[in-house]
């Protein structure tokens, strides 16, 4: 599949961005996970997608380095504000085409189809050995989180989703190293979820949005 971007994916339609075979944007598009900021987390993959890609580009076999990073970016809801600001925060991978031009967009994304068509393309099997951070990088990113919570930058619940989304990220308290599926991460991001919309401050959160547009700190 190929994903043609113009405008806003954020949320959900950031994370069908991520799952494409390749993404075509225009320059001025907006993409990021953005659910943090109505006290949620993404669900659709968008947390398992930076897991994998974290491990898939690790070098000495470590996600943690690139997993904090995109754990920054999920935590802090940032939303790109171009396509290469996206490609910098990992949104868009670095083989993803980004046009100047928003009438070329439909052009070139036909283009990008036809060219995995004919080298005869087929979509990966689901990855079944994705290395976890695990117990360790979700301890080390607390820590982060707890001296956050002290110096007043985030609140107990900001401290709650972050921790919740450090979980996620970090494929869960298993050994470094542990290898899982991509499914592993699913139910970890549906558990948190759910989890996250059961609290009285994540309702608050989404209600306020719904009613003012702006984010609620509570």
């Amino acid at each position: 599949t190929v994903a043609a971007v113009d405008g806003l994916a954020l949320g959900g339609g950031c994370e069908f961005v991520m799952h494409c075979d390749r993404a075509v944007a225009t320059l001025e598009s907006y993409i990021g996970l953005v659910e943090v900021g109505v006290g949620l987390l993404p669900a659709g993959g968008g947390c398992k997608e930076f897991a994998l890609r974290a491990a898939r580009e690790a070098k000495d076999g470590d996600p943690f380095p690139l997993l904090k990073n995109y754990f920054q970016t999920v935590a802090t809801a940032q939303m790109a504000k171009s396509a290469e600001q996206a490609k910098e925060l990992g949104y868009l991978r670095a083989a993803d085409v980004v046009v100047m031009n928003r009438f070329e967009l439909l052009h070139a994304a036909k283009a990008q189809a036809l060219a995995l068509a004919e080298a005869g393309y087929r979509p990966p099997l689901q990855n079944r050995n994705i290395a976890v951070a695990g117990s360790t990088g979700i301890a080390t990113i607390k820590s982060m989180l707890v001296n956050m919570l002290e110096g007043g930058f985030i609140s107990e619940h900001d401290y709650l989703i972050g921790s919740k989304v450090a979980h996620v990220m970090c494929g869960g308290n298993l050994t470094p190293g542990s290898l899982v599926d991509e499914a592993w991460f699913l139910e970890l991001e549906r558990a948190a979820f759910i989890e996250l919309l059961a609290t009285e401050k994540t309702q608050a959160r989404v209600e306020h949005m719904l009613k003012t547009g702006k984010p609620l700190r509570n």
